[in-house]
């Protein structure tokens, strides 16, 4: 069952993911375009990690009790309505509800694909198990965005944005029938007789404390420029969303290839080393940025930013996912999820702040310091770390 149902989730994956690079390029140039500040654009980051924060705790704790699949499917139905709503959205209300749905979404799918993750793989293959996953995933918005982006070169974005995310929502469709079809039940719980397999209590150790605070401490960093760097470029370079998405290519490739492998590197050498190493990376790179003269330059420094993400990520979710008891895997990995989400809900509100009154590159700056700390962190708790048998 194992291999059929890895093959099948990750489908699903892919076909609904086809939105996110055009969307991530796209939502800040178009609400731009119709007159919303940098911080009312904040706030649509806001409502898609706010709900994802309020959501994905709920999640966690229904995948222990109730399986995963049907979790997993009904994401699909959060990602079709959304995408129909993004595409035909105008003004800041509209792209709110938009986000809205999409966080939903998001919670249902992430929290159930990584809780697969683990009850398909043992603990020496989980960091590359988790990186398949996000390349997976990187890969079908990449495949989405040369459609979103093709559509740009023959038509303006307001004719464009509205025929992607109708396309968009055509694929989150596909991903519902398929996973009603193909996606079967991977619960030990659900697949275990009770008796044999009983339900331990949450325990809120020291290390698992720890690792949720980096957790945050990374994805607060991190949103404090998603709503902005894009702005901040075009604004600075003077350029059309389309030159920014083949700038961006690069990186977008990275994150495509490299997390599968530098999964494999945490499941050889640990995770505190390759988790550092990535994050550090990215948060010297990301202080580099605005003080370059031109957009190769940024380019090719932001490739090597992916990179350090590329690293990082999947060891990150290895080593939540070392710390998850059998019966608790989708109330550990919610709660990792509800730790980004704060610190992805929090961010991008100050940056958009920070973009509206402070010089620009300032954001750059505190990113990068902050990210250099949760390395730091990271090396410092867990460097020695030994997952328990449960793992």
């Amino acid at each position: 069952m194992s291999e059929t149902t890895n093959s099948n989730y990750l489908t699903a994956v892919f076909l609904g993911s086809t939105a996110f690079v055009f969307l991530n390029f796209g939502l800040p140039i178009r609400a731009d375009d119709l007159g919303i500040t940098a911080f009312g654009i904040g706030g649509m980051y806001a409502v898609f990690t706010g709900t994802m924060l309020l959501v994905r705790p709920v999640v966690g704790f229904c995948l222990d009790r109730f399986g995963r699949r049907w979790f997993f499917t009904f994401a699909f139905v959060f990602y079709t309505v959304s995408m129909f709503v993004m595409a035909y959205s105008t003004s800041i209300v509209d792209f709110y509800l938009a986000r809205f749905l999409l966080g939903i979404g998001a919670s249902l799918m992430w929290v159930s694909a990584r809780t697969i993750v683990v009850d398909l793989n043992q603990k020496n293959g989980r960091g590359m198990a988790m990186g398949k996953l996000t390349t997976t995933s990187v890969r079908g918005a990449m495949i989405g965005g040369m459609f979103g982006f093709t559509l740009l070169g023959f038509m303006p974005m307001q004719q464009a944005w509205v025929i992607a995310f109708l396309g968009y929502s055509f694929m989150a469709l596909l991903a519902l029938v398929w996973s009603i079809l193909k996606i079967e039940e991977t619960s030990p719980v659900q697949l275990a007789p009770s008796d044999t397999l009983p339900r331990p209590k949450l325990e809120w150790t020291p290390e698992l404390r720890k690792v949720l605070f980096v957790v945050f401490l990374s994805a607060f960093a991190s949103a404090l420029i998603e709503p902005i760097y894009l702005l901040f470029l075009k604004n600075k370079f003077d350029l059309n969303v389309l030159t920014l998405a083949v700038a961006f290519l690069p990186a977008g490739l990275v994150h495509a290839i490299l997390p599968k492998y530098s999964g494999q590197w945490s499941d050889k050498w640990g995770r505190a080393p390759i988790i550092a190493i990535g994050v550090a990376f990215a948060g010297i790179i990301s202080i580099s940025l605005p003080f370059f003269t031109s957009i190769i330059f940024v380019a090719t420094a932001y490739i090597f930013f992916a990179m350090g993400w590329a690293m990082a990520s999947p060891a990150e979710d290895a080593l939540v996912a070392d710390m998850a008891p059998d019966a608790l895997r989708g109330t550990i990995i919610g709660a990792q999820e509800a730790a980004a989400g704060i610190g992805a809900a929090c961010g991008p509100l100050l940056g958009g702040y920070i973009y509206d009154n402070w010089e620009h590159h300032v954001v750059f700056i505190v990113n990068g310091i902050l990210l250099i700390i949760a390395a730091i962190l990271a090396y410092w708790w867990f460097a020695d770390y030994q997952a328990p048998e449960h793992a």
